[in-house]
């Protein structure tokens, strides 16, 4: 058995109050409402939980894409082989040592290889090396569509290969306006294509996220849904501890297995004069002595094994368990202590200014107590001299 924890109810209220109102935030996104569909960004906070959920997936599959992307860049090598034999060394240079070494270190890898590609066509001593201009919208589309860069990485990548082809369009020899053309028509067409593909691609996967927010918090609504109706049924309302239902189908399983070494004790305690205190200050006052004494009760078995419950009214039990009697005897004692301690103003009580409470123990012996009955009936009588022999006392048997 352990110690029994309590909760305030504060924070048990507004969880399941927070939790319902990020599901609002999280499904009004997913039908389209609270933030553009243009923008992809989330609110700050669900923005910065997104980003670190996905960190690890995106690290991994750009160190996939990326060895993937530098594989297919190095195939360019077979068109300089057939190309530009003569720049072979220069182009192997600039293509491997460029992309992996230097240039990589400084530059994004999409806008590090328009580079390198765009200095090796300048470079070059071939006639036909201005046909590579064709090829140079792959550059973007890769960032875009196989890294998945996020959308305002690519659109930045993208914006800087255009200004790259709009320089190595500039720089062409004249007498190839014609391919000129053609090459940044089909640049600024594969760029933007990629770029729609990039927004498309980011927001289901943005969506696909949300979705699994939603399933999530659903999923914690429903289980703290049911730790609520368990406390309910296990709790006592006003003052947190458990209920006497709770504690007879505690006591009803280890029963059967019960042995005198197992040290069980059961304290009984009731506030003294408890009437007259709550016609005195009033029902709200009452009910907040109440929940004090609780507190007191659970300080007072501190970390052992043990429980407290509200047996009825102004009546509590503590459940304890592996105790010798000098303990009990100690817990009990502490018990009264404390409830004295919290200096609770009791004019019209007979025992002191302050409230008090009686106390009865007993220790389960297995020759005396053959059920559950004789044992808390034990206990109620050890209470009932306490009451006897003056209140604000404690009898152990």
């Amino acid at each position: 058995m352990r110690s029994q924890k309590r909760l305030p109810g504060g924070r048990e209220a507004m969880m399941p109050a927070a939790m319902a109102a990020e599901r609002g935030v999280v499904e009004g996104l997913i039908d389209g409402r609270g933030t553009s569909r243009w923008r992809l960004m989330f609110p700050d906070a669900l923005e910065t939980r997104y980003v670190e959920e996905t960190r690890v997936s995106r690290t991994r599959g750009l160190l996939y894409s990326g060895i993937f992307a530098f594989v297919m860049y190095a195939t360019f090598l077979i068109s300089d082989t057939i190309h530009r034999s003569e720049d072979l060394a220069l182009a192997a240079m600039l293509r491997l040592g460029g992309v992996c070494v230097v240039a990589m270190l400084v530059l994004p890898l999409v806008i590090n290889t328009m580079l390198v590609s765009a200095i090796l066509l300048q470079l070059s001593r071939t006639e036909l090396s201005h046909v590579d201009t064709l090829l140079f919208g792959f550059f973007p589309m890769v960032g875009n569509i196989l890294f998945r860069l996020r959308f305002h990485q690519a659109l930045t990548a993208s914006l800087t290969c255009t200004l790259i082809m709009a320089g190595v369009i500039a720089s062409e020899p004249a007498g190839q306006e014609g391919l000129e053309l053609l090459a940044m028509l089909i640049f600024v067409s594969t760029t933007g294509l990629s770029l729609l593909a990039n927004h498309q691609l980011e927001h289901n996967q943005r969506q696909v996220w949300l979705l699994r927010q939603r399933e999530r918090l659903l999923l914690e609504e429903k289980r703290a849904a049911g730790q609520r109706l368990t406390r309910e049924a296990n709790y006592d309302a006003l003052t947190g501890v458990f209920n006497r239902r709770h504690l007879e189908r505690d006591l009803a399983q280890r029963w059967a297995g019960l042995t005198r070494d197992d040290g069980l004790a059961i304290l009984m305690v009731d506030v003294d004069h408890f009437k007259t205190y709550n016609d005195h200050h009033g029902h709200v006052e009452g009910d907040h002595c109440l929940q004090q004494v609780a507190g007191a009760l659970q300080a007072a078995i501190g970390p052992q094994p043990g429980m407290v419950v509200r047996y009825g009214g102004e009546e509590f039990l503590v459940l304890l368990e592996s105790v010798t009697e000098r303990q009990l005897r100690a817990c009990a004692e502490c018990i009264r202590r404390k409830v004295r301690a919290l200096k609770l103003i009791h004019p019209d009580s007979s025992v002191a200014k302050v409230l008090t409470v009686s106390v009865g123990a007993v220790s389960y012996k297995a020759e005396q107590h053959t059920n559950l009955t004789d044992l808390v009936r034990a206990a109620d009588a050890a209470l009932y001299d306490a009451k006897h022999q003056g209140r604000d006392y404690c009898v152990i048997r």
